[in-house]
Parts: C-alpha cells; structure tokens; sequence
C-alpha cells in the first residue's frame, strides 16, 4: 500500500500547485496539545477532563516511532475564485485563487527531526501564477509539546517540476527560516480567554528570515527579510479550534501586500491517521482597521479545505 501512495503522489506531481504557508502544517500536530507532564517546566496540572487526550496522544507518539512516514491527501477551495487583481512578483505573490488537489508527504525519521514535501494540482490551470508553486517542501525540528523550540525552514515561492525559460525547480534563499517557542498561555489569563476549564490556549512565538524576497515597488529582489509573529490556538476536547497569529515587521518598508498583518482559522481538526479534517484559513494580505499599506485582505481572500491522512 506504501508504494501504491508514494507512486500516486509522484505521478500527481505534474499536476499539483498551489500556496501554502508554513501554518497549515498543522495537520501534522494534535489539535488539543497535552501539557508536558514529564517536564520540570510544565506550569500547571492536567485537567481530569485533558487526561484522556493527553494519553491518546502519547500513545499516539508511541505509535508514531514505529511509523515514521504520513500521506495527506486534500482538496482546498479558495472562497474568491475570479481571475484579475492579484499582486505579485517574480515568485513571491499572494495565495491561488483555483481550487487545488494536494498530496503531502511527511517522513519522521527520529524524535520530532522531520522533512515534508507537497504537491499542488490545479482544477483552473489557466489561473495559475508564477509565484503558485508545483511543489513546497520544509524540513527541521518542531516538537509540538509546550515549553519547547523549533528550527524550521519551509519553502514555498514559485517552485517547479518542469522549470521554462527563465524558472528554476526551486529558489532556496527565497525561502523562510524560523526560530520559534511554544508555551501554554499563562494561568492568570485564563479567565479571560478561556470559556472551560477543559478548554486550551497554546501559542508559538517566532522569528522568521527570508533571506531573498521579491519587493514589488522596484520589481527587484531585496535581502533578509525580517518578521516577529506570535499565534495562539483555542482548541476544544471535540477537535474544534480556532487560531489566530499577528506579525511585526521591524522594517516596514520589506511588507508586501501579500504579506499579512494577521492570519486566522477555524474548523474541525483530527490530527489522527485515517481521520478526516475540514479548515478554513486565511493567509491573505490582511490589514489592520486604519492602516494605510496596501494589503489584500478580507474573508473571501480564504480557503475552505478538506483533508485525510495515513501513515505507515
């Protein structure tokens, strides 16, 4: 059944595109993170109600060892489906606007080491744009757990399996590299933010690096693109969620209008194999209220997606 998939999703290659930021890697992680119960740092008890997640999931890790290889296979449909009025440039630009086949492949060779690749196809071939890749990949360390880091880099400019004329498979320094740490939001909060006790906040800080992007004022390609974001997830025992991340640029002249100011999702999450997951995310060029940057926001700039995974 393993060289059934992997032959499905070589010959599918061809055929996939689309764009994808690093955030919707998270079919990869449970939608409801146990507090690390081993760990000196964890900062509080597990709720009675989390437990048995809590020990889903490390059987699941278990399990998880001894089969380090994941398919996905999804359908993604964007909300906005006209043609005209997308920004970009080179193979930098905001997200696709045509329906997408997906295939990805995610191998886990030891502890939470990993390297992923995803294959795109377009449903409206004519609408894709030479910043909408055939394929994306990333590679790194990302444990999932609270009070941890991670060291990811994921590509995912314009890349091509059948490179014309002036294109090229893959541009690796127009990819992002992030340092990142996630953490349980703190206890005093949760009043605020937390609806039930059985309920979940967990967020991520990073710090990400684009060491080439594409600035469409001068249509030229510019160095090291810095940013700062900070997301959090609300996940509830049912697998229902919702996250949001906000980002900062230090330099506010490298933000192009498809970079966001904020970036946010929903929907039914099951990061088991053999599960199906529907999620609506938006990675648009969304604005604060009151900003004056040009960006290429709003809900209909999203996508509705479905989703089934595997592993061996």
């Amino acid at each position: 059944m393993l060289a059934g998939a992997v032959s499905l999703a070589a010959a599918a290659a061809p055929l996939f595109a689309t764009a994808f930021p690093a955030q919707a890697s998270d079919w990869n992680r449970p939608a409801l993170p146990a507090p690390d119960t081993h760990s000196a740092s964890a900062s509080r008890e597990v709720p009675t109600a989390i437990a048995p997640s809590a020990l889903a999931v490390d059987t699941a890790e278990a399990d998880a060892g001894a089969r380090p290889l994941r398919l996905r296979l999804g359908f993604d449909y964007p909300l906005r489906t006209s043609a005209g009025g997308d920004l970009g440039a080179g193979t930098q630009g905001s997200p696709a606007v045509s329906p997408t086949l997906q295939a990805e492949l995610r191998y886990n060779p030891v502890s939470y080491w990993f390297g992923s690749a995803t294959f795109y196809r377009y449903l409206m071939g004519d609408r894709q744009r030479p910043w909408n890749p055939d394929f994306t990949y990333s590679f790194g360390y990302d444990d999932w757990h609270p009070n941890t880091f991670s060291l990811v880099y994921g590509n995912y400019s314009g890349n091509r399996l059948r490179p014309e004329g002036a294109e090229t498979v893959s541009r690796f320094r127009q990819g992002v590299w992030s340092l990142g740490y996630k953490f349980v939001m703190p206890q005093f909060l949760d009043p605020l933010f937390k609806a039930a006790d059985d309920h979940q906040v967990n967020c991520s800080v990073n710090a990400n690096l684009t060491q080439r992007y594409t600035d469409l004022a001068t249509q030229s390609l510019k160095k090291n693109k810095r940013t700062l974001s900070l997301g959090c997830r609300y996940s509830l025992p049912n697998n229902l969620y919702a996250n949001a991340t906000v980002f900062h640029y230090p330099d506010r002249a490298q933000q192009q209008p498809w970079d966001p100011d904020f970036t946010y999702g929903f929907g039914y999450f099951d990061w088991l194999p053999g599960t199906v997951t529907i999620q609506y995310n938006n990675y648009a060029g969304n604005r604060y209220p009151g900003r004056e940057t040009p960006g290429q926001g709003g809900f209909r700039r999203g996508s509705i997606s479905v989703s089934w995974s595997a592993s061996w």
